[in-house]
């Protein structure tokens, strides 16, 4: 990822926790031979005035209820243990995490609790933290647009995400895990990112993000985790010749652990076609109009090195951060190429016919 989530906006993460705490201890009842509590009775004082708001909690609870109890005592230990494992975050993302899904040895539970927490994950839009006028989704989303300095999605670095505004439609708030794989992290804020509408609907939407193309546990970013990944064109030939135009490399560090989110979100594709390909000669038109206007010579070598040397340290200023790290990559290379003994001057001679 390009950049990742403010932890802070997990901090209201009650509606997951007291629904796995409710549901955990009706597992332990029915481990000890004992009839469960109903759902009311079961949740803190607390947070009952705000959970009654979700008239389907109770028959949804009996549900889950009632596909646990024919289980063996030792079927009813997994059940648990998927509980706890799918929302051992961050640890689950390890490539060496055991999976924690229920979906084929018990579809009943699986299904229960999917139903569940789809229903809780929807109510985040209306239940409120005690002692607060927003609800847990409007002030998750303050808390994480507050933290994205350019409002952007921070899987492409593409994407501006609407603002938190009664006005504005709210961005998706995607299932990092699949709700259908992972269902009890479905309510779960640590599993739950803000993201732009095309990276969720037309590229994520229910792939596992801890498997690759392959069904193989992979490396996963933590999306609320402090490692980010880099990403310059080292490789790209600027002038391959025959009147080709760049061939592109794009490098991304870490290489390897960030392969399959690059997959999943076909980067490389979306980089070379909407960014890449469409842009750089505009990138290239800009610089000339910044020499021009600062009055800077670029018919003579100098005057070009000096002019690229100060127009790169522009190109952080673009507000996608993607497109921003592109263009001050291409205009590195540029500069380098026209520094570059051998090559200098076919760069140079590039530059005048581009002006």
């Amino acid at each position: 990822m390009f950049f990742t989530y403010p932890i802070a906006a997990t901090n209201d993460n009650w509606t997951s926790s007291t629904l796995l705490d409710i549901l955990q201890s009706a597992l332990v009842a029915l481990q000890n031979g004992q009839e469960p509590l109903g759902f009311q009775a079961s949740v803190p004082e607390l947070y009952k005035s705000e959970l009654a708001r979700g008239r389907k909690f109770p028959d949804l609870f009996g549900a889950f209820v009632d596909a646990c109890r024919p289980l063996e005592a030792n079927q009813r230990d997994l059940i648990l243990s998927a509980l706890a494992g799918q929302n051992q975050f961050p640890e689950l993302f390890a490539v060496d995490a055991p999976l924690h899904s229920i979906a084929e040895a018990f579809p009943a539970v699986h299904e229960a609790t999917r139903s569940l927490f789809e229903y809780a994950f929807g109510k985040l839009s209306d239940l409120r933290t005690p002692g607060t006028d927003e609800s847990v989704r409007a002030r998750y989303h303050y808390l994480v647009h507050a933290h994205f300095a350019g409002g952007c999605c921070p899987f492409c670095g593409l994407e501006i995400m609407e603002a938190p505004d009664p006005d504005l439609v709210d961005p998706d708030l995607d299932h990092y895990l699949a709700a259908s794989k992972y269902p009890f992290a479905g309510a779960n804020l640590r599993n739950l990112t803000a993201m732009g509408t095309t990276c969720n609907r037309s590229y994520k939407g229910a792939q596992d993000i801890l498997m690759d193309e392959l069904n193989q546990k992979v490396h996963c970013f933590d999306p609320y985790g402090n490692e980010h990944v880099a990403l310059s064109l080292d490789g790209t030939v600027l002038l391959p010749g025959a009147g080709a135009g760049p061939a592109w490399a794009l490098t991304f560090d870490p290489d390897v652990k960030s392969r399959n989110w690059r997959r999943i979100f076909k980067l490389e594709s979306r980089i070379r076609a909407n960014v890449l390909e469409k842009q750089y000669q505009t990138w290239l038109k800009h610089f000339i109009t910044y020499a021009h206007r600062n009055k800077i010579d670029i018919a003579a070598k100098d005057g070009a090195i000096e002019a690229i040397a100060k127009f790169k340290a522009t190109c952080d200023m673009e507000s996608l951060p993607t497109v921003a790290r592109l263009k001050s990559s291409f205009f590195a290379l540029v500069e380098d190429a026209l520094n570059d003994p051998v090559g200098g001057d076919r760069m140079h001679n590039f530059l005048i016919e581009v002006a």
